[in-house]
């Protein structure tokens, strides 16, 4: 009962999505909540799980895909998320959901005590917890308890999707490890830059023991997704024999690409293979997909590769290039037409996520595309869900029907009246339209994956004016809103706004003393004159840091929001901190005139 009410709540406050036809040329149509940062489900407990299935059951979606990184390249090395148990030769991967008393993806590890300006008073934290996180990952005290309690509550996020009507899939990044296992497998099981050999029986051990983890753990898991990783490692020669073997024999499928390329597919290929026949064994009834990102130097230069020497029964997806600011690959049109292929649109990237992000328009041109292209599904991945709120609605809209999909000032001119109020539509929608088809996020900068620096939410002069005049207009709506409803969700936005020139404010006050301290860093304190540490010391401290974080508490209402907010004490507020300390120590130790 309580589930058919939420639905006809849905119904009845967004009356231009009732009725709407789930007849659908994308027999799957789907989102992707990405795992890793705190404003996405890397900090939600089952309530939160809840309500976002109830939100994509009412959308029409029927696919909920999760994606977990067992380790990798670069920054990735030690990152090990604890949806999937890689236990090999007695040794247990350290892993773990971030919190805000974790060191990565950019955090400075911080007790939400200690956040600024009282802003912790929003975080209702378990018994005996002092960090920000899942339940999962705050109330856990062993390496084992990490697997235990986060294995356990996707298991509950299983069963709530299927009771649902809502398949689930669980992806992994093949060929990559936590990094403890490389001291316990063979030496001759890689090669020389730690990328794993696919031809040796480690490696395949390995593959094998984490799908076995997948079917075990989660009984009644619909797909499993083979990822390639994002960051590619070419490799060094020679090659074992295995491996060029497979060279000789498959570089072929891969016609025009230089050799770093063609050992991509042939690597990808061994190991899609391996899992594949593994899988039918196994679980012959779970869908196996593949996924990677859509760079031309990543999945989108092998995908026809692929396709000459995959099986048939293997659906292709690939995430649409530039944090989804690019439509999707056309190879996928040319793949389409012999097996099932999904497209992925983004809707918002992770290189803005302090910042709005309105994606409309690319889901209405990328989402119209897959249908030309004769995709059968589409999956939209994302963080936030908040803040992307028209994005997400907007992309259901256009999957469930994409041959009677709206315009885009259609589809606003709707979500307005439904949000904000008739009495809204006039003014605020255009300014809705303008931002979303001009691409205004993408002149913002707040990349989730690095450590802050000033750089971040820098607007140009046009920009913050025109963001001044947008948050004025917003102001007005708010003040003669006809009712709660509409003064709360105005109240919100007017928060949006601000905090985008309110970070932009932050950010250009902080650079002078930033550029100091690396000017220190280098050449010493010769380097600093009295005059610069004084005037950056003024500068400093004329920065809104208050009023930033403090516009941001009072629009926070969901969880992606308390990560957000978390992501700033813990990124913007220690940098602060750091460099208000800098400048006083260098202020005490100028020689007295």
């Amino acid at each position: 009962m309580a589930k058919f009410i939420f639905v006809l709540m849905i119904m009845l406050v967004c009356p231009s999505y009732a009725g709407q036809s789930t007849d659908s040329p994308f027999t799957v149509r789907g989102a992707m909540p990405w795992h890793n940062f705190l404003s996405g489900p890397t900090a939600w407990n089952e309530k939160d799980y809840e309500r976002y299935l109830d939100w994509m059951q009412s959308q029409g979606l029927n696919l909920l895909v999760l994606h977990n990184y067992t380790g990798g390249t670069q920054r990735y090395m030690n990152y090990v998320e604890p949806m999937i148990r890689i236990e090999y030769r007695n040794v247990l991967p350290e892993a773990g959901y971030d919190t805000s008393l974790t060191a990565r993806w950019g955090y400075r590890p911080m007790e939400v005590k200690d956040f600024a300006f009282g802003t912790g008073s929003l975080f209702k934290l378990p018994p005996g917890a002092t960090a920000f996180g899942s339940d999962a990952a705050v109330m856990a005290k062993t390496p084992s308890q990490r697997y235990e309690y986060a294995q356990s509550l996707i298991r509950q996020v299983i069963q709530m999707a299927h009771a649902r009507g809502i398949r689930v899939a669980m992806g992994f990044e093949f060929g990559v490890y936590p990094p403890e296992l490389f001291s316990v497998v063979p030496f001759d099981s890689y090669m020389s830059n730690m990328l794993p050999d696919p031809t040796h029986p480690a490696s395949l051990e390995i593959l094998y023991r984490t799908i076995d983890d997948l079917l075990v753990a989660y009984p009644g898991l619909d797909q499993i997704w083979l990822w390639l990783q994002e960051h590619e490692v070419n490799p060094n020669e020679p090659l074992s024999t295995r491996m060029q073997a497979l060279m000789d024999r498959d570089g072929g499928l891969f016609p025009g690409a230089d050799r770093n390329m063609v050992f991509r597919g042939v690597w990808s290929l061994a190991y899609i293979r391996a899992a594949h026949d593994y899988l039918k064994e196994r679980s012959p009834d779970t869908t196996m997909v593949i996924g990677g990102w859509g760079g031309k130097n990543q999945l989108e230069g092998i995908l026809a590769g692929l396709d000459r020497g995959l099986p048939k029964d293997i659906v292709f997806t690939c995430l649409n290039p530039l944090w989804g600011q690019l439509p999707q690959p056309a190879v996928l049109g040319e793949i389409a037409k012999r097996r099932e292929v999904w497209v992925m649109p983004w809707l918002e990237g992770d290189y803005q996520l302090w910042h709005p992000q309105e994606r409309v328009s690319l889901m209405h041109d990328q989402v119209l595309l897959a249908r030309k292209q004769g995709a059968r599904g589409v999956i939209a991945v994302h963080w936030r869900t908040e803040d992307i709120k028209a994005n997400f609605e907007a992309f259901a809209l256009f999957a469930r029907n994409p041959d009677a999909a709206p315009s885009v000032d259609a589809f606003y001119k709707q979500y307005v009246k439904n949000e904000y109020g008739d009495g809204a539509v006039k003014e605020l929608a255009p300014l809705l339209i303008k931002m979303d088809k001009e691409h205004w996020f993408a002149a913002l900068t707040s990349p989730e994956y690095l450590p802050y620096d000033p750089a971040w939410g820098r607007l140009n002069e046009a920009f913050h004016e025109r963001y001044k005049e947008r948050a004025l207009v917003v102001g007005r709506l708010r003040e003669k809103a006809p009712s709660a409803k509409f003064r709360d969700n105005l109240a919100w936005l007017d928060g949006v706004l601000k905090g985008v020139l309110l970070l932009d404010e932050v950010s250009a006050a902080l650079t002078p003393a930033y550029h100091l301290r690396e000017q220190w860093l280098l050449n010493g304190t010769n380097a600093l004159s009295s005059m610069e540490i004084t005037k950056a010391k003024k500068t400093l401290e004329s920065a809104p840091v208050e009023d930033l974080f403090k516009v941001y508490a009072s629009r926070v209402r969901s969880r992606g929001e308390l990560g957000v907010l978390s992501s700033m004490n813990q990124k913007l507020w220690l940098q602060y901190l750091e460099l208000k300390d800098f400048l006083g120590k260098q202020e005490r130790e100028l020689p007295p005139f």
